[in-house]
């Protein structure tokens, strides 16, 4: 026997020692209340006799005396050593998975943000201009842009191009997907067709929910484009992932001002129809008892017990931006239970929900007090996509740009910036 196969076979034998001993313990360990101690002397035995099969100087000697230890083992346990590893293995994947889903319904829970109710300070389904967003986005987010979000570019193929169909949608089959792979902006499954100046694009988005058409300045549908004009640039965004906290909200109430989610269980819209989707994430606007009012955009607040209104910021600083007029912010619009300087008490165990893009969010206004049961817990960590918002909620400063919206978008144009 050389040098290299003497070296090779003592290599095997630690390998096939190591397994033994591990496996013996692993056993001792996982079964310790249910094995007599006659068993238990008897597995102390083999792993004795490994080591004593481990320390024979000759490596063949060696090697045959552990063989031989492992199989009366197996024998005896009922496991071989790759047995063993697998149950280890499995431990521990079931433990992780355990405290994975366990820390999912009793700890923190992922969320994603579907709509626009929240923005800017949570971002649903929007538009981002590549060009006019470029100074707000930092080199990470510029890097990370396109893998959270689907690409959306139209230019115009001939002159007197026009849209000649609204987008219709469709999915696209698996073979189709492939080439995409190259250009991950285009991998999605569903989106639209929209027949442009004589050729068919392939937009993200299904109709109508997200027609993309709904968030872009100006209505590509109401004019005419020359050849190699740029209809838009930019990307489909599907919306925010944030994490939720479950747990301190039994320990720490919910302060006004603060982001919060909770489910929609015996709530019903002013029309007497049950909230369509589980779960709405809102801004906590009043506690129990409180009497609220909408003056001049402007919330105010008058707490149980008290006499006198207060604005909403002098609860929690985080409402002033939403009366900043800047990045997207807009101030509360009056409607519903609380139309412009109406007054509304909150009833007992239950509290006043509004989000921060009034305009288009529906909330208390419509469909009236949330009960408290229904709370899931406090929005505390964006995590995707990489974007300004990354981060704790409410941690950045609105963008300076002023809040306006076009005549023909749902979005005031500081969305497409962010």
């Amino acid at each position: 026997m050389n040098f290299l196969q003497t070296l090779w076979l003592k290599r095997a034998n630690r390998k096939l020692h190591r397994d033994i001993v591990s496996s013996v313990r692993h056993t001792l360990a996982e079964d310790d209340d249910i094995l007599s101690d006659e068993e238990k002397t008897q597995l102390r035995e083999f792993e004795k006799a490994a080591d004593e099969a481990k320390a024979n100087p000759d490596p063949a000697a060696c090697a045959e005396a552990l063989k031989t230890v492992s199989g009366e083992y197996a024998e005896y346990s009922g496991r071989t050593t790759f047995k063993a590893w697998m149950c280890s293995v499995l431990d521990v994947l079931a433990v992780a998975f355990g405290v994975a889903f366990g820390l999912r319904a009793l700890f923190v829970q992922p969320f994603q943000i579907p709509t626009s109710s929240m923005q800017p300070t949570l971002f649903g389904i929007h538009y981002i201009d590549r060009e006019a967003s470029d100074p707000y986005r930092s080199k990470l987010v510029k890097f990370f842009t396109p893998l959270g979000a689907s690409d959306a570019k139209i230019v115009a193929p001939r002159n007197y191009s026009t849209v000649e169909s609204d987008p219709v949608p469709v999915v696209r089959p698996w073979l189709s997907l492939i080439p995409s792979l190259l250009h991950p902006g285009d991998f999605y499954h569903t989106g639209s067709i929209l027949r442009f100046g004589g050729q068919d694009f392939l937009l993200p988005g299904d109709e109508p929910r997200d027609n993309i058409f709904r968030y872009l300045p100006e209505d590509p549908r109401t004019r005419t484009y020359r050849q190699g004009e740029t209809v838009f640039d930019g990307w489909l965004s599907s919306g925010d992932h944030l994490f939720v906290d479950r747990l301190s909200i039994h320990f720490k109430p919910l302060k006004r001002g603060e982001v919060f989610v909770f489910n929609t269980e015996g709530l019903y819209s002013s029309h007497g129809t049950p909230l369509t989707g589980y779960y709405y994430i809102k801004r906590l606007a009043g506690l129990p008892g409180d009497t609220l009012r909408i003056q001049d955009g402007h919330l105010y607040i008058r707490p149980k017990n008290e006499n006198t209104f207060r604005p909403a910021e002098w609860f929690n600083p985080a409402f002033c931006k939403v009366y900043s007029g800047i990045g997207g912010y807009q101030g509360h619009l009056g409607m519903g239970r609380l139309e412009e300087n109406m007054e509304f008490t909150v009833p007992d165990d239950c509290c006043f929900a509004l989000g921060d893009n009034t305009a288009n969010s529906l909330d208390s206004r419509d469909w009236g007090p949330l009960p408290v049961k229904n709370i899931i817990g406090r929005a505390c960590f964006v995590f995707w996509p990489i974007s300004r918002r990354v981060g704790g909620i409410d941690r950045q400063d609105p963008i300076p740009v002023p809040t306006v919206y076009p005549p023909s978008s749902t979005q005031p144009t500081a969305m497409n910036l962010q």
